[in-house]
């Protein structure tokens, strides 16, 4: 799976926060459409105030969700690296593309 795969409306290349997010979904949602449903679920539930927050550690990243902005914190990190927001709103937009790029490439994974 490779991340040139992960575009959304106003995806920028060799923008770290981009490729952050593009990192976080090629490698801890990858293709699953379970994990991908989860994940847009729970970002509406913190939008709507439904939750204050929700947490998903995967293979990768610590994911945290806020209703402001998302961290994304690599697991396998060397040396002090720092936690990353990004903007709620961006990383949803990200989701729903990588959730409508799966179902529309799944080969059953």
């Amino acid at each position: 799976m490779r991340q040139d795969n992960c575009n959304w409306p106003g995806r920028i290349a060799d923008d770290p926060s981009h490729d952050l997010i593009a990192a976080y979904l090629t490698l801890d949602i990858q293709k699953s459409t379970a994990w991908v449903d989860e994940l847009a679920q729970k970002i509406n539930e913190v939008q709507s105030g439904r939750l204050a927050s929700w947490e998903r550690t995967g293979n990768a990243y610590c994911l945290s969700v806020y209703p402001q902005h998302v961290e994304i914190e690599a697991n396998y990190a060397e040396g002090a690296v720092k936690t990353q927001r990004i903007p709620l709103t961006m990383f949803a937009e990200a989701v729903k593309a990588w959730q409508a790029w799966i179902y529309q490439h799944n080969t059953g994974n």
